[in-house]
């Protein structure tokens, strides 16, 4: 596969994570030399993989030409990814049986399941493998997280010049700027 940047092992097989092929290759450790045998075609630009009660849940972005494949017909969660309807999320987790067959190309999900926000990054599993927990680049929610470094004393200079407005890039406040501009 092209540009691989995960890898997690299950049962003496290495399932590596292919981001540019939206693949994931298993990769028998028992065997010398070792031999790719099965690849699992899976959603857009998969990032990451990890078990849980022998499942394999991998990390895609909510589009590609393998969601809508005829092989997935019956398969929740796939189809039409309808990138142009609102409410419907950007990202999807896809779940395959720990033990897949060796027999055919592309595999088939269990499911595939979409979450809200895009570009899903990392997967983490509960130390008693009932859950697992998916981290967001981009929620879509549009907050963001700011560190109190960069928060002005009542986000921005007051009146008398007491607490004038600075942060990292010493930059002053929105009124500061504003004067600036003038």
């Amino acid at each position: 596969g092209l540009e691989p940047v995960s890898v997690a092992v299950n049962q003496g097989k290495a399932w590596v994570v292919n981001h540019l092929s939206d693949s994931v290759s298993i990769v028998d450790l028992n065997l010398s030399p070792k031999v790719v045998e099965k690849t699992l075609l899976v959603g857009d630009e998969p990032r990451d993989i990890v078990f849980a009660n022998n499942k394999a849940f991998v990390s895609t972005a909510h589009r590609g030409q393998h969601r809508t494949h005829d092989d997935l017909r019956n398969v929740p969660g796939a189809g039409d990814p309808q990138l142009h309807t609102s409410g419907v999320g950007r990202a999807d987790v896809w779940v395959f049986d720990g033990d897949v067959d060796k027999t055919s190309l592309g595999g088939k999900p269990i499911k595939i399941i979409s979450m809200f926000g895009d570009t899903l990054r990392s997967l983490a599993v509960s130390p008693d493998e009932k859950k697992v927990y998916a981290a967001v680049l981009n929620s879509g929610n549009q907050t963001t997280a700011v560190h109190e470094a960069v928060m002005c004393y009542g986000f921005e200079d007051d009146v008398y010049g007491v607490y004038p407005c600075q942060v990292l890039d010493e930059i002053t406040s929105p009124n500061g700027l504003v004067q600036g501009y003038l």
